[in-house]
């Protein structure tokens, strides 16, 4: 199966297109910086999705990109995320519907890696 045929791989992109819309909205003091690395590291996550699933099945790779790359990926998003509310830079509602999306995927991605551990 490709990774573009994933669930996981669907809602990374979804995130993306939802994450590069409300960074466009940003005050261009914070484009170059947070919404910069807003929108790289929500990318980073399709291509470790895109990485995990090239690799065999039960390997220790994909377990490690599931497992650490993953999750610090996803931790930047959700510092860079909690920081531009905090700052007021994105509004509540942006802010919730990218968390719950991260979460979503987060539940996914560890489910994943939990049935490449079983071998």
């Amino acid at each position: 199966m490709l990774a573009r045929d994933t669930k996981i791989y669907k809602d990374c992109y979804e995130l993306a297109k939802y994450v590069f819309t409300v960074t466009k909205k940003m005050k261009a003091e914070y484009r170059s910086t947070i919404a910069r690395r807003l929108e790289e590291y929500t990318v980073e996550l399709s291509m470790l999705i895109v990485e995990a699933n090239l690799c065999p099945p039960k390997s220790e790779e994909r377990q490690n990109i599931l497992g650490r790359d993953f999750v610090v990926t996803q931790e930047r998003i959700f510092f860079l995320l909690a920081l531009s509310q905090d700052k007021k830079i994105i509004d509540e509602k942006s802010h919730a519907n990218i968390a719950r999306r991260l979460d979503e995927i987060g539940r996914e991605a560890t489910g994943w890696r939990k049935s490449a551990m079983k071998q």
